[in-house]
C-alpha cells in the first residue's frame, strides 16, 4: 500500500482517473471478501485519507455544477459505498481511526453545503450523483450509531442540523406526500425520505429533544393529513414506505419525553390526532381474516409509535380514556415476538392492576421483556431501544404478578449487571435499573435474593457513601432501608406504641406526595399552615439518611396523606412511605389529586375502606373543608374511646418548623 500511495502522489497517476478507479474497486473486493485484509487493521493508513480526498475534490466539483466524466461519477459512489462498508462494518477498535478519516473539518463543511443546497433551493435533487451525497451521510451514521461521545462532537451537532433542515424542506414534504404511491425509490427519495429519517431517527446524544421540537413543529400537522388520507387505504402501503413512516414518527413523538412534559396545545392535538389515526387503522387490521407479512410490518411500527406516546402523563390519559385495552389484546395474539413486546409495553403504561389480573398471559409478557433485555443488553447499535426498554420495566414491576414472574425467570442477575458494569450510562441504565430493584423489592421472593447478595449489598452502600449523584443516593438508601432496616423499624415501634401516642406526637400531619404533584399538594400545605396545622413535607432541603428521615415523620404524625395519582403508584419511593404508614397503622387519609384517578394495585389495598378527598373533582375549598371534617371526625372518635382531648389545631413557632420541615426538592426528579 506504501507503493500504491508513492504512484498516486505523482501528478500524471493522481489525474489518472482509471487507475484510482481500480484502486478503490480492489479495496473494495477485497474488504467484502478477504477477512484477513479487513481485519489487518490499515483503515488508518495514508491511502485511505487519499482516497477521502480525492473524494472531497469530485464532491466540490459536483456541488458547484460541474459535469462529471462517466468514470468520475462512478468514483464518486464508490467510494461513498466504500466509507459506508467500513464503518458498517467497523469493530470498536477501528472507530478512532474512522473518526480521524471522516470527521474532518473541511469533508463534513463540504458535505454540510450540499445539505443546505438541498434544503433551501433542492438543488441536486435531480441528479442521481446524490447517492454519493447519500452514502456518506450513511457512513457517518453507522460510525456514530449507539456511540453517544461522537455524536456529542460539535461538528456532527451542526451536520445533523443540516440534515434536519433537510428534512423540514418543503422538498422533503412535497416527496412524502407522494410516498404511498411510490413502490421502488429513487437517488433522492431513498436520500431524503429513508436517509435522512434514519440518520435522525438513530440519534440520541445531547442535540436529541431540540431535533425532535423542530422536526414536529415543521412536520406534525402534514403527517396526520396525510395519515388521515390512508386510513382507508393503508393496506397498499409498500414495505419501504412503512419503514419510512416509522422512522419519522420515532422523531415526531420522540422517545425521551418524561412523564410531566407538557406541549403546546397544538402539539397535543396533533399528538391526539395520530393516536385516533394509529386506533382507526389497528381496528380495522383486526378485522382482517388474514394478516400479511407486510401488515405485520406496519402493526410493529404502528404499536411502537403508539408505545411512545404513552411516555406523557397526559397522553397516556387520552389513550386510557379510548378503552382500546381490548384491541390491544387481540394485538398481542398475533404470533410476532416484536409486535407482543410493544402491546404489552402500552398495556403496562395504561391497563390498571385489576385488568392485568384478568390477564392469563403474565408468565408469556415476563418472557418477552426478558428475552427483548437478554437481546439488548450488551448491543451498542440498539441503545436507544435498550434505555425504552428499561423505562418500559420501570412501569411493568408496579403490577404484582409481572413482579413474581420476572422474578421467577431470573430477571434479577441481569438488572444486577445494569447495576455493577461500568460500561452502561449511569442515569438511563445503572439509575433506572436500581429504581427497578427497588420496586421488585416489595416482592418477597426479589427481595430474599437480593438480601442475600452481599455484593449488592455493599455496592448499595457504597453508592450511599461515595457517589457524587444525589439520585444514586437516594435509591441507595431507600433499597438499604427495605432489605435491612425497614422490618426491624416496623416491628420496634409496633411493639412500643400504645393508643395514647397521639398526645405526644410531633406533627399533625405528613404529606406523602409525588414531585409530579407538588402544585397541588404545595398549595394544600400552604392552607394548612395558614389554619396552624404541624405539617411535615419534603418541600425544604433535606440531607443525610432520607428513609429514616421519612419514617420519623411517619412515625410523629397523626395523619399521613397520601396524595394518589398515577405518578404516585407508580414511584417505588411513594410506595415505600405509603406501605411503612400503612404498617405502623398511621391514620391514612388518601388524596385524589388527578381528575378521574382511582388507586389499584397496592395503592387500592392500602387506600382501601377509606374515604377519598377528590381535589379535582370537588374543587379546591370543598374538597379542604371535606379534609378538615375528616381530621377533626377521626378526632372526636378518638376522644369518645380515649378521653383525650386534642385542638384541630396548633400555634406554631415557624422557627421549630422550619428547623424541622425538611425536603427533597432539589433532586425532584428522585419522586
Amino acid at each position: 500500500m506504501d507503493n500504491i500511495i508513492i504512484e498516486l502522489n505523482r501528478d500524471k497517476v493522481k489525474n489518472d482517473v482509471t487507475i484510482v478507479q481500480q484502486i478503490v474497486s480492489s479495496i473494495s473486493f477485497r474488504i467484502k471478501n478477504d477477512q484477513a485484509f479487513y481485519q489487518a487493521k490499515l483503515i488508518d493508513h495514508q491511502l485511505f485519507l487519499f482516497i477521502r480526498d480525492y473524494y472531497l475534490d469530485i464532491l466540490r466539483q459536483w456541488r458547484i455544477g460541474q459535469v462529471l466524466d462517466p468514470i468520475s461519477s462512478q468514483i464518486f459512489t464508490q467510494i461513498a459505498i466504500l466509507f459506508a462498508e467500513l464503518c458498517f462494518n467497523a469493530a470498536d477498535d477501528d472507530v478512532d481511526q474512522l473518526k480521524q478519516l471522516l470527521i474532518h473539518e473541511s469533508f463534513i463543511n463540504e458535505i454540510r453545503t450540499c445539505l443546505k443546497d438541498i434544503a433551501t433551493n433542492g438543488k441536486h435533487l435531480q441528479d442521481q450523483q446524490v447517492e454519493a451525497i447519500d452514502y456518506i451521510l450513511r457512513s457517518i451514521h453507522y460510525l456514530q450509531k449507539g456511540r453517544k461521545d461522537i455524536q456529542s462532537i460539535p461538528m456532527l451537532s451542526k451536520l445533523l442540523d443540516s440534515v434536519v433542515d433537510c428534512v423540514c424542506s418543503n422538498y422533503f414534504l412535497d416527496m412524502f406526500k407522494q410516498i404511498a404511491e411510490l413502490e421502488k425509490f429513487n437517488e433522492a427519495q431513498t436520500f431524503l425520505l429513508d436517509t435522512c429519517t434514519n440518520y435522525i431517527s438513530w440519534h440520541n446524544g445531547d442535540h436529541y429533544n431540540d431535533t425532535c421540537i423542530a422536526v414536529r413543529t415543521a412536520l406534525l400537522n402534514s403527517f396526520n393529513s396525510w395519515f388521515q388520507n390512508q386510513l382507508l387505504s393503508f393496506h397498499q402501503l409498500s414495505r419501504i414506505t412503512i419503514k419510512v413512516i416509522g422512522q419519522l414518527c420515532i422523531t415526531l413523538i420522540g422517545g425521551n419525553a418524561n412523564d410531566e412534559e407538557v406541549f403546546s396545545q397544538s402539539i397535543r392535538e396533533g399528538y391526539c390526532t395520530m393516536i385516533d389515526q394509529i386506533s382507526s387503522i389497528l381496528n380495522t387490521i383486526m378485522k382482517f381474516e388474514t394478516i400479511d407479512e407486510i401488515t405485520k410490518d406496519l402493526i410493529r411500527v404502528l404499536a411502537q409509535n403508539l408505545y411512545s406516546l404513552t411516555m406523557t402523563n397526559d397522553l397516556r390519559t387520552y389513550i386510557k380514556n379510548k378503552n382500546i385495552v381490548q384491541l390491544l389484546l387481540k394485538l398481542a395474539n398475533i404470533e410476532d415476538e416484536t409486535i407482543q413486546f410493544h402491546i404489552y409495553r402500552i398495556l403496562a403504561s395504561i391497563m390498571t392492576e385489576e385488568d392485568m389480573k384478568t390477564l392469563q398471559n403474565s408468565t408469556k409478557i415476563a418472557n418477552v421483556f426478558l428475552r427483548f433485555l437478554i437481546n439488548l443488553i450488551d448491543d451498542s447499535s440498539r441503545i436507544p431501544r435498550f434505555h425504552n426498554l428499561l423505562r418500559s420495566l420501570k412501569i411493568l414491576v408496579q403490577h404484582d404478578q409481572i413482579k413474581e414472574e420476572l422474578t421467577k425467570q431470573g430477571i434479577l442477575s441481569l438488572l444486577l449487571r445494569c447495576v455493577t458494569e461500568s460500561k452502561f450510562d449511569p442515569i438511563k441504565v445503572r439509575l433506572s435499573a436500581l429504581n427497578i430493584l427497588l420496586a421488585l423489592t416489595f416482592n418477597d421472593n426479589a427481595a430474599c435474593q437480593l438480601k442475600d447478595n452481599p455484593q449488592f449489598i455493599s455496592n448499595l452502600k457504597m453508592f450511599l457513601n461515595s457517589h457524587s449523584e444525589p439520585q444514586f443516593q437516594r435509591v441507595a438508601e431507600n433499597l438499604l432501608w427495605k432489605l435491612e432496616k425497614e422490618e426491624a423499624a416496623i416491628t420496634k415501634s409496633n411493639e412500643t406504641s400504645t393508643i395514647s401516642d397521639i398526645t405526644m406526637k410531633k406533627y399533625d400531619i405528613m404529606l406523602s406526595y409525588s414531585h409530579t404533584d407538588k402544585d397541588l399538594c404545595y398549595r394544600i400545605h400552604d392552607r394548612l399552615i395558614k389554619d396552624n396545622f404541624l405539617v411535615w413535607i419534603d418541600r425544604y432541603e433535606m440531607h443525610g439518611q432520607t428513609m429514616v428521615a421519612i419514617a420519623t415523620a411517619i412515625e410523629n404524625s397523626e395523619f399521613v396523606f397520601l396524595c394518589m395519582s398515577d405518578a404516585y403508584k407508580q414511584s417505588a419511593y411513594c410506595q415505600s412511605e405509603a406501605h411503612y404508614a400503612f404498617e405502623r397503622r398511621c391514620y391514612l387519609i388518601p388524596l385524589i389529586m388527578k381528575l378521574g384517578y382511582r388507586p389499584d394495585g397496592w395503592l387500592g389495598i392500602i387506600a382501601s375502606g377509606k374515604i377519598y378527598i377528590d381535589f379535582p373533582k370537588l374543587g379546591f375549598d370543598i374538597a379542604y373543608e371535606n379534609l378538615k371534617n375528616e381530621m377533626t371526625r377521626y378526632r372526636q372518635s378518638h376522644i369518645q374511646s380515649t378521653s383525650i382531648k386534642k385542638p384541630i389545631g396548633h400555634s406554631l413557632d415557624m422557627k421549630i418548623l422550619n428547623l424541622s420541615v425538611k425536603s427533597y426538592e432539589s433532586h425532584p426528579s428522585v419522586r
